[in-house]
């Protein structure tokens, strides 16, 4: 290369709203140490920049030291102060589900442009643990024409790229193969130099020169001086991300293209053992995200009904993206600092209990009958799936309840509790039935105090087997562990519990044993076992539910030869465990409960499925498509790796393993962690630890006592045994329906409108993810995405006609680049779409 290396040296700091200290520490450090800092170095320095990441420091910054934000917004507007990234908080981008990811983006950007007019350019993933293959389309609908970022590429040369996301769109990429430390050590600059232009695509280097939490350097604008007195080759710039980039676009035709996942261990920890750390924290995310867009999608059918949108959804979703920031959804942080989060938790779960009930009582048509129950569908497509409803009546107002009534047909009912007055009459029930409501609306249920049976395609148990039209389950009756058939061929076996030594840490599982602590079938060290209590079958004819009540013992007395000598003492119960195996008549899926108590430390506890398939690959749920990834990651060898693969990966919502026209799914539901390994699957329920780093690496050697785990968890997941592949059926629809589902509700003695569809989306690889007013307040918004990787022509109709639709971005403006044809055809519109491609939509009605 004959031109002179131009160094990028950019000044920053990484900004954690909490990690080893609290969200309070953190602003101190930032603001008054290390801001206040920067600006005194800027008053002094004419050519000094730095970067500044998250626009929740900004916020608090404008809301505590107003003067230090004037002096800010005067450095930014005179481009010394860089902001990138740009995102209320710097998130997590394996856990969160997919609008979760854009609202960081959206609500960060929004503050920017209304605070600085700014308009970012550069993604700055300075922490994240891994990224997502579509982050690619993401960022660029959200305005970003360049990322930097440190963790997870499987190639260091060159460290400037296009990465391709799965619909094929691409950003110029750079990967900073020294992290963002690359120029912090200032007597390290001549030997990073060096390593840095050797992995370079061009003469242009970026050295990032900062790190988390770190002061500025006051020497900055002599070091370089110095440099450029003593360097011929090369020349030290005090610079900005994004004139890096400027300088690489001119180059960018050049640069090779890579395609997936950027979560790769090989140069870079992507700590993929983070995604069953303190686990309650991804149920709480997967639950409120559920929830929250459940929430928003009804609440924009009421504004469309009356113009009256709930003002608190704002707020609700700044809460939930404190959940989704990096060192919170990863859990990788100290027990203090999750008291924000337990806050933010209890927050939404007020709001959304208080608010939703009254928005979906708003959607609802008065009618000319008479009804009792109504099931709310958020999907757009016809939706059909278990539903429980709590019903409360006064006295004498009900005897019995016989069945249900809807449209002229009868649908069948299991009693679950029932309460009664002192004449007899039902004061209080819970009941449950399998519901069918129509896309985006709601059908109502009509109460009869008659029962009826349908009594066709039942569902049949004959001794230890449970059979419908779909499968066959049978159980062990010594072990309660479980084998499925389908067309007469086993598929599936297992649901057992298996207990794994945990030597590990909050960001890695480790463990020193060549086996087990324990399976139920009762493999591993000779101390422990797993002691069935009881097995029982309950349900009705809708479904069956075989429960099954095991503890662990970590001490049993005969300990060896335990074929021969039945054990007599247990002792110190490690585990109490209620395990229920839901198979219903009219669903083809397998629902699993786990009630656990845990005592049990060090431990990593996982669900196994064996199946008989020895395919290679296996298909993930990532955010807006599906990615395939390699099974036996356990055995690869990685010497010279930064982090050996530990076998596990996160997933969103399910993954697929199949082979020869017949495929098992697992759907989780904030479990993500999972491995297949020897043609076995396994879901991890939790891990429990105690220490924050064991070794110093990864982070300081603090304890962390609520990491241990010692709590009560219910954990719920799903099988879902399929014919062909997973495209063909429909596992992606299977995963929504199975996190979201159906809502019913009790209605007041009124007459209401039997069935109602606000929304249908055809066909039905076409997965609505947003329905919102628009930033501007007076428009909807529509996002939506192509699930099974194909093309497809999408058919939308609202249950009104729009006065006008066009295509926007993610940041809800006009974009020429992603601009499409969209045909109205009276309440419907049509368009186009490319595999896994996300289209944004803004409607006037």
């Amino acid at each position: 290369m004959d031109e002179k290396y131009v160094i990028h040296l950019v000044p920053h700091t990484h900004y954690d709203a909490i990690w080893v200290f609290t969200k309070e520490d953190y602003f101190y450090i930032n603001i008054d140490i290390i801001l206040k800092a920067v600006i005194k170095i800027m008053e002094k320095s004419k050519d000094y920049k730095f970067l500044i990441e998250q626009t929740y420091l900004l916020e608090e910054i404008e809301r505590r030291y107003p003067r230090l934000f004037d002096k800010i917004k005067k450095y930014i507007k005179e481009g010394r102060i860089e902001v990138a990234d740009g995102e209320y908080l710097m998130a997590d981008t394996m856990l969160p589900q997919e609008e979760t990811l854009i609202r960081e983006i959206l609500i960060g950007k929004k503050y920017l442009k209304e605070k600085f007019n700014l308009d970012i350019e550069v993604m700055w993933q300075a922490d994240s643990f891994g990224l997502n293959a579509q982050l690619p389309q993401i960022y660029r609908k959200c305005g970003y024409k360049y990322l930097a970022f440190r963790r997870g590429s499987p190639e260091n040369k060159p460290s400037e790229f296009l990465w391709e996301g799965l619909d094929k769109t691409r950003i110029l990429t750079h990967f900073m193969p020294l992290g963002y430390r690359a120029g912090l050590d200032f007597k390290k600059l001549e030997k990073n130099f060096h390593i840095l232009k050797e992995l370079a695509a061009t003469n242009h280097i970026l050295m990032p020169s900062g790190s988390g939490v770190t002061m500025p350097q006051p020497n900055t604008e002599k070091v370089v001086k110095k440099w450029n007195k003593t360097h011929k080759n090369s020349k030290m710039i005090i610079s900005t991300s994004k004139d890096f980039f400027k300088k690489l676009e001119e180059s960018a035709k050049n640069l090779p293209i890579r395609k997936g996942e950027m979560y790769s261990g090989r140069y870079s920890e992507v700590f993929p053992d983070v995604a069953s750390s303190r686990i309650w924290i991804k149920k709480s995310l997967r639950k409120y995200e559920n929830w929250l867009n459940t929430f928003e999608r009804f609440s924009t059918i009421k504004f469309l009904i009356d113009n009256h949108y709930p003002e608190e959804i704002y707020e609700c979703w700044k809460k939930l993206l404190f959940l989704a920031f990096h060192d919170v959804a990863p859990g990788t942080g100290v027990d203090e600092v999750y008291e924000e989060v337990k806050q933010n938790i209890k927050f939404l779960k007020q709001q959304l209990t208080t608010l939703t009930p009254k928005v979906l009582k708003a959607i609802t048509s008065k009618g000319s009958q008479k009804e009792d129950i109504i099931v709310y569908n958020p999907f757009p497509w016809d939706s059909k799936d278990w539903v429980e409803v709590d019903l409360n009546f006064e006295e004498s107002q009900i005897k019995s309840i016989g069945t249900l009534e809807c449209e002229g047909e009868k649908i069948d009912i299991e009693i679950l509790k029932e309460t009664r007055h002192a004449d007899g009459s039902i004061k209080s029930a819970r009941i449950g039935f399998i519901a069918e409501a129509p896309p985006l609306g709601y059908r109502t249920y009509k109460i009869l105090e008659r029962g009826w049976r349908k009594g066709k395609n039942g569902i049949k148990v004959l001794d230890n087997t449970i059979r419908n039209r779909f499968f066959e389950l049978s159980y062990s009756p010594k072990n309660g562990l479980i084998k499925v058939k389908m067309d007469g061929e086993e598929i599936l076996k297992g649901n057992e519990i298996i207990l794994e030594e945990e030597i590990g840490d909050l960001y890695n599982h480790k463990e020193g044993l060549k086996e087990v602590l324990k399976r139920e079938s009762s493999s591993g060290i000779k101390y422990g076992a797993f002691k069935v209590k009881d097995i029982r079958i309950g349900g009705s004819d809708l479904r069956k539910v075989l429960e099954i009540k095991v503890d662990y013992y970590s001490l049993r007395w005969p300990y060896r030869l335990t074929k021969k000598w039945k054990p007599r003492i247990w002792r110190h119960k490690s585990l109490a465990c209620t395990k229920k195996i839901i198979i219903y008549r009219d669903i083809p899926r397998i629902d699993f409960e786990i009630k656990l108590e845990n005592k049990h430390p060090r431990t990593r506890i996982r669900v196994l499925f064996e199946t008989p398939f020895t395919n290679p690959t296996y298909n993930s749920e990532t955010q807006f498509g599906a990615i395939t990834r390699k099974t036996d990651q356990y055995y690869f060898a990685a010497e010279d790796w930064k982090e050996k693969p530990s076998g596990t990966s996160p997933s969103l919502r399910w993954i697929a393993y199949e082979e020869n026209g017949k495929g098992v799914a697992l759907l989780n539901l904030g479990n993500p962690e999972h491995e297949i390994r020897d043609g076995n699957i396994y879901l991890t329920l939790l891990r429990s630890v105690d220490l924050l780093s064991t070794d110093g690496k990864a982070g300081p050697i603090i304890p962390v006592p609520d990491a241990m785990e010692f709590k009560e968890y219910t954990f719920k997941y799903s099988i879902y045994p399929y014919n062909g592949n997973w495209k063909e059926s429909k596992v992606y629809k299977m995963g929504y329906e199975f996190n979201y589902g159906l809502i019913g509700l009790q209605l007041d003695n009124r007459a209401y409108k039997t069935s109602e569809s606000f929304l249908e989306i055809r066909p039905d690889n076409i997965i609505l993810t947003a329905l919102k007013r628009s930033e501007e307040r007076d428009h909807i918004i529509m996002r939506f995405y192509e699930a099974a990787g194909k093309n497809t022509k999408a058919c939308l109709r609202f249950f009104k006609k729009p006065k006008s639709v066009e295509i926007v971005n993610m940041l809800e403006e006009k974009d020429e680049e992603f601009d499409k044809e969209i045909i109205m055809d009276g309440e419907s519109i049509k368009l186009s779409m490319d595999p896994f491609e996300i289209v944004t939509l803004k409607l006037e009605f």
